[in-house]
């Protein structure tokens, strides 16, 4: 039997069992506690049969704010709930309770119809009210289908549901021995052998709490470290994404630098090179003027010695037969001659193709190499292999 702490000093002040497992929210209201044996019991004897309903009487002790059921004996009543508690089958119970359950009081009925929801009808409902009118009788529903199990007691406002309740764990002898004769001794543990069943649930349950909260300690870790291994691996994302595009506009930018040089030194050579050419063709036109103007004065020259001379020698004789025969032997120049003879003195134009060298103009025109240096001198270059395409040369 359950055993009651009370203090001399404030008598009534009661406390839980020790190993206790809460169902529910009880809360501050009556409690109601039912020894593991006896829930066991009712289990079990919902589970014989899911056809039909079971029904049993609640055995144990009510005191101020607390019930509590340390037994509980069969009722055979049939199907026809309107055939319920008679006098008969009050007979029966009595008889069983004085046989095993002297020193305990009616506290409630049990009742299971497997397959339909735990819910308070008003068929039950009357039948509670007329043969449990005590505020201390509670109602017992279970569906062992459905795994669901609830209390019932009186309110203020009638037989309602209650929030919770305890199944406590003592040495409960007498239901165990009750268990053993219903079942025909089956199940009977070796005399003198009690398994401290609460202890042993007692260390099952905190062995579960203790896995579940390691379990939920890893899991935090593995999420935490899962969070931070995502936050590093787009940090370095996004760090490689603004280095490639640091790369890739440091690269536009030194191609766009390398291409602006390179125009800028195209514009010079080619600038250079159209200022040279510039330089040498005005150099080779100014030294073919030079060239003309100096073969016109010998010309003239030599046409003002012939004359002198031919004024000077009219009244002699041997010079006029001396002139005579120089006339017949060099009979004078005639102008278009002497014109002609200028003309193929002067220098010849060439425009320099590609390809072409000093020495291969020189061999193409005079056959030899020997008018190197005088191209060179007539044009002004210092060193002949200074031409270049289109480059317009005096050839003497």
């Amino acid at each position: 039997m359950m055993e009651l702490t009370e203090n001399k000093k404030e008598k009534g002040i009661w406390k839980l069992p020790k190993n206790v497992r809460q169902i529910g929210e009880p809360g501050s209201s009556t409690r109601i506690l039912i020894e593991d044996y006896a829930y066991t019991y009712l289990h079990q004897m919902a589970e014989q049969n899911l056809t039909c309903m079971k029904t049993a009487v609640l055995l144990g002790n009510a005191e101020d704010g607390r019930i509590c059921i340390q037994a509980a004996v069969e009722a055979d009543m049939g199907q026809d709930q309107k055939k319920w508690f008679t006098n008969e089958q009050w007979r029966d119970v009595f008889a069983e309770v004085q046989q095993w359950f002297s020193g305990l009081e009616v506290v409630g009925w049990f009742l299971s119809n497997p397959g339909f929801p735990v819910q308070l009808t008003e068929e039950l409902r009357t039948l509670h009210e007329k043969h449990f009118p005590s505020d201390k009788h509670v109602l017992f529903l279970m569906d062992v289908m459905e795994n669901d199990a609830d209390f019932f007691i009186k309110s203020d406002v009638g037989l309602t549901a209650a929030p919770g309740y305890y199944i406590y764990y003592e040495k409960n002898d007498t239901m165990q021995a009750y268990m053993s004769e219903q079942r025909g001794g089956a199940g009977i543990e070796p005399e003198g052998i009690l398994r401290d069943r609460a202890a042993a649930k007692f260390r099952s349950v905190m062995m579960e709490k203790k896995e579940q909260n390691s379990q939920k300690k890893m899991l935090t870790f593995l999420y935490t470290a899962s969070t931070f291994l995502v936050l590093v691996i787009l940090v370095i994302g996004v760090t490689m994404m603004n280095n490639y595009d640091r790369m890739t506009n440091m690269e536009t930018a030194i191609h766009q630098i390398s291409q602006t040089l390179d125009q800028e030194s195209t514009g010079q050579n080619q600038d250079t090179l159209e200022q040279q050419a510039t330089e040498e063709n005005q150099e080779a036109l100014a030294n073919q003027e030079a060239a003309g103007i100096a073969a016109e004065e010998l010309g003239d020259a030599r046409s003002n010695e012939d004359d002198a001379e031919a004024a000077g020698d009219d009244g002699e004789g041997t010079a006029e037969e001396a002139a005579g025969e120089d006339t017949e032997e060099n009979p004078t120049e005639d102008p278009e001659n002497t014109s002609s003879g200028e003309n193929a003195t002067e220098p010849q134009r060439y425009e320099v193709r590609k390809g072409d060298t000093l020495l291969g103009i020189c061999r193409n025109w005079y056959g030899d190499e020997t008018k190197v240096g005088e191209i060179c001198a007539l044009n002004g270059l210092d060193n002949g292999d200074h031409i270049y395409a289109g480059q317009i040369l005096l050839l003497p």
